[in-house]
Order: C-alpha cells, then sequence, then structure tokens
C-alpha cells in the first residue's frame, strides 16, 4: 500500500473555500464601508474646521469692526449690523441693566419685541434675571416645542402681534464678571439657534460689552468735562465780565449825578465806562471764541492763537509775544489740540507762575511743526508736584492723542517752557511776528 507524504498539506475542500471566499468579500466590503465612512467623516471635520475658521475670523473682524467708535448711539447700531454677520436674525435688541431690577431696551433691529425706549422689569421675567446672575445663555431651538420656556415665549410672541419664529436665544453681555445688558434674537427657522451658534453669539457678546461700557464711560467723562468747562466759564464770568458790568453801573450812577450837579465832571465817569465797556467786549469775545473752537476752521490757528495772546495781555497786563508761520496745513483736530494746550499753558501762566513776559512761537522746519510756549515767572521743581502738574498731564494726553509729542521744561526760578511737535510734511515758511 502506497504511504502519503506526511509532509504534505492536507487539501481545502471546494465548500470551505468557498465559505473563506466570501468572508473575505465580506471584509473587503465591510472594510470599503469603513473607509467611506472615514473619509466622509474627514470631510464633514474639514468642512467643520473650514466653517468655524470661517466663522472665528468673521468674529475677530467684526470685534475690531466695533472698537471704531465711542459715540454709544451709533454703537449700539453698529453692533448690531456686525453681530448679523456673526449670527444671523430677524429681530434683535440690545438692553442695558439700568440698575438691579430694571432692563432699558437701547436699540432694535426689526419689528422686534421691545422696542428702543421699552423697560422691561426684572421681577416678571425670573429667567433673564437668573441669566443676567449666573452669566449664561438661555435659548429655545424650537419655539413649538412642549416646554414651559417655550411655551412662555410663545405667549410673549402673541401678546406682540408678531409670529412666524422658530427658534430665541437670549445671551448676557458681560464686562468684567458682570453683567450690564443682555442680546434678544429671534429666528424663524427651528433649531437655528444651536448650541454652537450660541457659543460663538457670546464670544461676540463678550466684545460687545467691553465697546458698549467703553462708549458708556466716554459719554461719562464728556459730561464731566462740559461741566468742568462750564464752571470755569462761571468763575471767568464772575472775575471778568459780571465785575466790569459792575463797574460799568456804578460809573453809570456816578455820570448821571454829575450830569445833574455838574454836566462839566460828567467827563471823566462817561471815560470810565466807556473803558469798562470795551474791556468787557473784548472779554466777551475771548470767551466766546474760547467756546466755539470751530471758528479756527474759518479763521485759523495763527489768528487764534493771537487772539488768545491779546485777551491774556488785556486781562493779566502781561506782556505776551508772538512769533508765527504761515497757517500750518494739517487737520481741525492738531489745530484745536494745540489751541486747547495753548489755552491751557496760558491759563497756567496766570494762576501759577507770576510771569510777566509769555512768549509764544509757532513754526515749522524739518518736517516738523512746534508749538513753543514760554515765560519768565516762578517755574517749579519737575522731580515734584506742583500746582498745575494736572493741566500738564491733561496737555501730554490731548497731544499724544491727536499724534504729537509733547514737552516741558522748567527749574525753581527759571520760567517754564512748554514745546508741542506735530510731524508735517510742509516746507519751512516765512515768520509773522505781533
Amino acid at each position: 500500500m502506497q504511504q502519503g507524504n506526511p509532509h504534505e498539506e492536507p487539501g481545502i475542500s471546494p465548500v470551505e473555500f468557498l465559505r473563506l471566499q466570501d468572508e473575505l468579500r465580506k471584509t473587503n466590503e465591510e472594510l470599503s464601508a469603513a473607509n467611506a465612512a472615514l473619509r466622509r467623516n474627514e470631510e464633514r471635520l474639514e468642512q467643520r474646521v473650514e466653517e468655524r475658521t470661517r466663522e472665528l475670523a468673521t468674529l475677530l473682524r467684526v470685534s475690531h469692526n466695533i472698537t471704531t467708535t465711542l459715540e454709544l448711539e451709533p454703537l449700539l447700531g453698529l453692533i448690531l449690523d456686525q453681530l448679523k454677520q456673526v449670527v444671523d436674525y430677524t429681530l434683535a435688541t440690545i438692553s442695558i441693566l439700568e440698575n438691579e431690577d430694571e432692563l432699558l431696551v437701547l436699540a432694535a433691529r426689526g419689528a422686534g419685541l421691545d422696542t428702543p425706549g421699552t423697560r422691561i422689569p426684572l421681577s416678571e421675567h425670573a429667567n433673564t434675571r437668573n441669566m443676567l446672575i449666573q452669566r449664561t445663555p438661555v435659548f429655545v431651538p424650537d419655539l413649538n416645542a412642549d416646554t414651559p420656556l417655550a411655551a412662555r415665549m410663545r405667549h410673549n410672541i402673541a401678546a406682540q402681534n408678531l409670529s412666524g419664529f422658530g427658534s430665541w436665544m437670549s445671551a448676557p453681555l458681560v464686562f468684567r464678571e458682570r453683567s450690564i445688558g443682555v442680546f434678544a434674537l429671534a429666528h424663524p427657522d427651528v433649531d437655528y439657534y444651536s448650541t454652537a451658534r450660541v457659543e460663538l453669539t457670546m464670544a461676540f457678546a463678550n466684545q460687545a460689552a467691553v465697546a458698549i461700557e467703553n462708549a458708556r464711560l466716554y459719554e461719562q467723562a464728556r459730561q464731566l468735562a462740559a461741566l468742568e468747562e462750564r464752571q470755569k466759564l462761571a468763575r471767568e464770568l464772575h472775575d471778568s465780565v459780571s465785575q466790569a458790568l459792575y463797574g460799568i453801573v456804578l460809573g453809570a450812577r456816578t455820570a448821571r449825578t454829575q450830569l445833574e450837579r455838574d454836566p462839566a465832571q460828567a467827563t471823566q465817569p462817561l471815560d470810565y465806562i466807556l473803558s469798562l465797556s470795551e474791556a468787557a467786549l473784548a472779554e466777551m469775545r475771548a470767551l466766546i471764541f474760547e467756546l466755539r473752537p470751530e471758528s479756527l476752521q474759518t479763521d485759523g490757528l495763527v489768528t487764534a492763537l493771537s487772539r488768545l495772546g491779546s485777551a491774556l495781555a488785556a486781562r493779566q497786563q502781561l506782556e505776551v509775544r508772538m512769533d508765527a508761520c504761515d497757517e500750518p496745513d494739517v487737520s481741525f483736530e492738531v489745530k484745536e489740540s494745540l489751541y486747547r494746550i495753548a489755552q491751557e499753558a496760558m491759563n497756567n501762566i496766570v494762576k501759577h507762575a507770576d510771569a510777566r513776559h509769555v512768549q509764544v512761537n509757532l513754526s515749522q522746519e524739518h518736517g516738523q511743526l512746534l508749538l513753543l510756549i514760554s515765560d519768565d515767572g516762578s517755574g517749579f521743581d519737575m522731580t515734584h508736584r506742583f500746582p498745575g502738574h494736572l493741566g500738564l498731564r491733561s496737555m501730554k494726553e490731548r497731544a499724544e492723542k491727536t499724534g504729537g509729542t509733547f514737552e516741558i521744561e522748567s527749574a525753581p526760578d527759571s520760567g517754564a517752557t512748554i514745546r508741542v511737535r506735530y510731524p508735517i510734511s510742509s516746507q519751512p515758511s516765512k515768520i509773522r511776528t505781533s
């Protein structure tokens, strides 16, 4: 009997071969399906990354855009316009927390739930109050859903004759860990305000809160500055014009008495009245010019500085000498800044310097516009606090804000010199002396 080769592998039956082939086919199909699913996941991931990149780029752009103004009213409109580029809406409102119990609607887009000027008592809106306390957004993906919050929003919408909305959200405006207001948005599509869009809105809301708070602080600063200007004007009217008018009244009474007793003696009091009237008129013109620096646009900086020096000389019996170039070709903002700096410098000289002579120079050379103001007064030690140091700081801030530089030199008993420089492309021009 023939023996088989003990080293030969046993054969695979046709049935087993077909089974293995079928398993291999299924495995290949599963691998193909897995690869297809992986490709789809990669495509979705790439799409989401692209969407997220666009969202973040948009958020960065619009966040930059809302920092271009410090005026509150146009800022609010700009915020709502830019918000629509980040997250779409049909209705939108911005409300500010007036106190712990009330929201004030400041701006709206569309026929919104609340119009500007509407006051919303938080005692009637517990969810909004909790949102402000917790600093977390509230949103309803489906306003038709069977939930208490959705039902409450449907009631509010119906009460204001609004319809056709599918989703709604409210996001707190948070500044330094404190809620200062609320975004409220509505959209016709169900599930439009998803978690991702709410997070994006919150990121924008945080930037908007900073811009709004800065605008409110700017408005407060302007109101304070206006109050200080009114107080300063009241003091100057009292110290100059009102006293001149009082002197005119006394002179008129004296002249009347002299006319009754001896008309020939009325000349002196009448001359006194005329002198005081001219001084009061000059003072009023100077004060009016200070209140209306927009006349710089018509009269120019050189004329304005000349008038300022003349008024100072007339009021304080100082010798003021001015050397000025031709009218510089610079912006109105720069001219106003230079005028205000000169105004503040001369006020400091009157109040603190005890000077007899003041020199004002305006020149253009070496690509710069230079304003120099010097006096021969008592001076001060620059290493210590001194009278007028707050005024000097405000002058420095004003110059730097408009693109200039500010320098001060002084020492006890040596007067003081102020230099303000602005870059300018004009060539040197002739000097006019007054």
